[in-house]
This record gives C-alpha cells, structure tokens and sequence, in this order.
C-alpha cells in the first residue's frame, strides 16, 4: 500500500518450489515451513474433517510421512506481487466440526539433525522490533471468509504442543487461547491488503482461556484458523512480512 516493504522483514512469499518455508530473513535468522493442523487430533476424533493435505495427527493415523504444503499458483496475482512472484499458499478443508482447522509456521524451528523434522519444543522468537504483519489475502468463491490470525506464545501453548501451558495448573482445555485478530476476506475471489498491529485493540486473546499477558519475546508461530466450525474454506495467502511502521 505505498509502502516499501524491507526484504529483511519478510516472513514467506511461498515461492521456493520445494516447500511453503518461513524463509532465512531477519535478525536473528527466522525458520519454518508452512503446516496443516485441525482438530482430528489424535487422527480419528473427527472423521468428517478433510484439509489438503492432512494434517500430522491424521498422517500419523495413516502411518504416512508428516505433510508440508507446497504453494500454489493463483488464477491472478495481487496487486503488490512482483513478476517474479508465481505462487501462494492454498489452504482448502472442510467438516472440521469440533473447533475447525488452520494453516500455521513456526518462527524460529531448529534444524533437525538428519534433514529431518524437528519435534521438540517450541522455539521463541523475539518479535518485540515489529509492530505487526501485513500480507496479501483471497478467498475462492463458496468460501467460508471469516478467519483469525493469531501468534501463539510458549506461554499458553500446552505442554503437549511444545509449550509451557500446563492443564492441570490453569485447567481443562483453558491453554492455546492464543493473542489474535479477526479477519474476513474478500468474497468474490479477489486479493486484499491485511495489515493487523500487535497494538490494534481488536487483537488479543478470545478469552475462553486461561489469561496471558501479551509477550512479543515468547512468541513461536503464526497461525490463520477458521472462525467458523464445520464450513467449507478455500483461500490464498501471501507475500507475508512483518511491518516496523
């Protein structure tokens, strides 16, 4: 929007033809890749839910290797988009009707050793430089359009999840209520400019759960999560950066 955006702020552009990745920008480095994740967790819970491609719990089900996305190519490009800038994330799900489904990254995921995946705890990374993020977002038409953007923290992330956020202390199904914003996308299949500031007043916890206090050094992730339980969503992201103004 106007705005010149600093390569170094980029988060992913969803371009490297292997994998959706959290590309190697930033101070110190960021790193990750794009994953399905929904709530038939432990594979199984809920039949009904499909997203392409399956989520860890449902490959775990299945006895196949965990799936990453790959991006994408949209029908039209945004507005922003360079020419070099072929491709985007495609999440697509539907029936997931016990809490939903998203797609998400870690920031700051350490290399596993063996080219492998790592499956240790979360990793902080420190996001107190950025006001917020700002990305190109489209959903297909017959989408479901409300989604929330949210940045999960150690803090309220179970244990189970590579967290600190302990169950027995704060109480049944009280962790994960992550800081966050809402969104709706544009429903006629064009892209729209999404900027949301870790300052906005309209980000922060559901509050269903346990109550943190926002801690830009504790976040691990960004997630995109459907509003909405059981619906049909089909949507692109992209060019997704942090924003320092």
């Amino acid at each position: 929007s106007g705005t010149m955006l600093d390569p170094n702020n980029l988060i992913s552009d969803f371009d490297d033809i292997a994998a959706a990745t959290v590309v190697q920008a930033g101070t110190p480095p960021r790193n990750g890749y794009w994953y399905p994740y929904n709530d038939d967790s432990p594979g199984g819970t809920d039949p009904t839910c499909v997203q392409k491609p399956i989520s860890g719990p449902q490959a775990m089900a299945m006895g196949v290797a965990n799936p990453t996305y790959v991006g994408d190519v949209p029908a039209t490009l945004h507005a922003g988009a360079a020419a070099t800038d072929t491709l985007a994330l495609h999440a697509v799900w539907s029936g997931c009707g016990v809490w939903g489904a998203g797609v998400g990254a870690d920031l700051n995921q350490p290399a596993a050793a063996d080219g492998g995946t790592y499956n240790g705890p979360k990793v902080p990374y420190d996001v107190t430089a950025y006001k917020g993020v700002t990305f190109w977002a489209m959903a297909a038409m017959g989408s479901d359009t409300g989604l929330r953007m949210k940045f999960p923290m150690t803090d309220e992330t179970k244990i189970v999840d590579g967290g600190n956020c302990d169950e027995a202390v704060v109480g049944m199904n009280k962790c994960s209520d992550d800081f966050g914003e809402a969104l709706n996308l544009p429903s006629n299949g064009t892209w729209k400019q999404f900027t949301i500031k870790f300052s906005d007043s309209s980000f922060k916890q559901e509050g269903w759960g346990a109550p943190f206090s926002w801690n830009p050094m504790h976040v691990t992730s960004i997630q995109i999560q459907s509003s909405h339980m059981g619906e049909p969503y089909d949507f692109w992201i992209d060019d997704l950066y942090f924003t320092t103004q």
